[in-house]
């Protein structure tokens, strides 16, 4: 699985492509935070969501139904989160802000509050974290981001017959991918990112992408990747 793992990590290095805050205008922000145990806790979720919208951003909680125009577009969306490190004298909190491949778009500086009170201490940090804002000067540039895959130096791209379909059926960690005999062609890994599994198909081993309503296997052979669109039914 490291030898994958690591595969993985150079497929996403492939495609990855320089950003700024401004190519996006969707921020989507979990319902549960990780260093709190409810959904909501002190309604932290719902004001990140509020501090977003204040600065110009359209943000959803994740529970939330989010526009039709970017809910199969993964890549044209923001992620937040909230990070913690606090001690026994002071809260502190950050907002981190990731593209669909994990990378880190933007960090505010930590906010802190040496409220004893948890509710307000949580509260009063998180609002002195988000006043970070007040520097970005955030404005929507309207890009459009996508996930697209460039043809990479040395690549070849190959598709399947357009009258084969496969379909995936769930197994423990992801999916495995069938024919029409039926018969198993792949077993699919699920990985931190939605829409991006790590694929191994026979000896192959390599990454599958949802790439505008179009899902790709792509892997490396003799030192070229190869990128294959599937006709693949989940």
């Amino acid at each position: 699985m490291k030898n994958l793992f690591l595969l993985f990590v150079l497929l996403m290095s492939v495609t990855a492509f320089s950003q700024s805050i401004n190519d996006y205008q969707y921020v989507i922000v979990p319902i549960k935070y990780d260093f709190l145990k409810e959904n909501d806790k002190y309604r932290l979720n719902t004001l990140t969501k509020l501090l977003f919208q204040k600065y110009g951003f359209k943000s959803y909680l994740s529970s939330e139904e989010i526009p039709k125009e970017v809910e199969n577009s993964r890549c044209d969306m923001l992620y937040a989160t909230v990070t913690e490190e606090s001690n026994f004298m002071v809260t502190k909190l950050k907002i981190l802000v990731k593209d669909c491949r994990e990378k880190i778009i933007y960090e505010t500086d930590f906010g802190k509050s040496r409220n004893k009170e948890f509710a307000a201490a949580y509260n009063e940090a998180l609002r002195e974290a988000g006043k970070s804002f007040d520097k970005l000067n955030y404005k929507y540039n309207g890009t459009n981001n996508s996930l697209s895959i460039p043809e990479p130096i040395n690549s070849s791209i190959s598709e399947t017959n357009s009258e084969t379909y496969y379909f995936a059926q769930p197994i423990s960690n992801g999916f495995q991918v069938i024919d029409n005999e039926p018969k198993v062609i792949m077993k699919l890994y699920n990985t931190s990112l939605k829409n991006v599994f790590i694929a191994i198909r026979g000896p192959i081993n390599g990454v599958l992408i949802f790439n505008e309503n179009q899902w790709v296997f792509e892997y490396y052979e003799n030192g070229k990747i190869v990128s294959e669109l599937l006709n693949l039914k989940f």
